[in-house]
């Protein structure tokens, strides 16, 4: 597995100021707050209601009144697939979570977001602290270390494809390295993101693949074999009919029909079967 990112300090006095700060911020809406997918409002006399953003109108939902319930809730899609990226906009519907305090409001959305309201307060206090990526990939090791090699067009190509909303809900603050800002649409969420996670770093060896791919093997249209892959199944998943195109699992990165990798082509395989519509130098 990837080294993940490290988690914020967990000091008493950061957890207790990251959820009062929180539970203040909530208070001081009367239409409560969005947080990644996440409506919250205050409750009379006092606690907090949490449901899904789009169900905020629905009367008949499931309801949970433990913290700890959050946890199951962010397991799963609505479709029972399993969710390795809780910041991903696939957070299941048709339920309510009542807590009694900030404090129970704290650890459900560490389970729903982890380590989320910390970063959401360090970030606020300017105290949260950015790893780049050429940093994050230098401490890598084992089959992960490649991404090193990553070149900086792979790195921006695989951020537009893997931590755009579209994806990734969380605000993107982490850049190429410090003379190399990404150029993509960094969010416009609550979360903040301070360096690569465990799934982008997945994602990236995928590309530095890709990439290594491209010095070989190119057919007579210079696509390589992953590319004439990836549109062969796309091809026959779309001439299976009117059920739609399944997609692959989340983190499946080595199927040519997950979301990400999707993305990425369209990015980079556009252009070559598109020429004629690409960017004037």
């Amino acid at each position: 597995m990837p080294k993940a990112p490290a988690r914020p300090s967990g000091t008493p006095n950061v957890a207790a100021a990251s959820r009062e700060a929180f539970a203040a911020w909530v208070d001081e809406d009367p239409d409560g707050r969005v947080f990644g997918q996440i409506l919250i409002r205050s409750a009379s006399p006092a606690g907090y209601y949490l449901c899904h953003e789009d169900d905020a109108r629905v009367a008949s939902l499931e309801l949970y009144d433990d913290p700890r319930a959050a946890r199951e809730i962010a397991k799963l899609t609505g479709a029972g697939e399993y969710r390795p990226l809780k910041s991903s906009p696939n957070l299941r519907r048709g339920w309510e979570l009542r807590v009694e305090d900030a404090r129970g409001l704290a650890a459900a959305m560490d389970y729903l977001y982890p380590a989320g309201v910390v970063h959401w307060y360090l970030y606020r206090e300017g105290r949260l602290e950015i790893t780049d990526y050429r940093e994050n990939a230098a401490r890598q090791s084992g089959i992960y270390k490649r991404i090193q090699r990553l070149s900086d067009e792979g790195v921006q190509n695989a951020a537009r494809a893997c931590c755009e909303d579209a994806v990734c809900l969380k605000k993107t603050l982490w850049n190429v390295d410090a003379g190399t800002p990404l150029e993509m649409d960094r969010g416009n969420g609550e979360i903040p993101c301070p360096e690569p996670c465990s799934v982008f770093v997945s994602f990236a060896r995928r590309v530095r693949l890709f990439e290594r791919e491209k010095r070989r093997d190119l057919d007579d249209a210079g696509l390589s074999p992953s590319e004439r892959e990836d549109l062969a199944a796309l091809v026959e998943a779309a001439a299976g009919g009117a059920g739609g195109i399944k997609l692959a699992r989340e983190a499946e990165f080595e199927e040519p029909l997950n979301e990400r990798r999707l993305r990425y082509r369209k990015l980079t395989l556009l252009p070559k079967l598109r020429p004629e519509e690409s960017p004037k130098e």
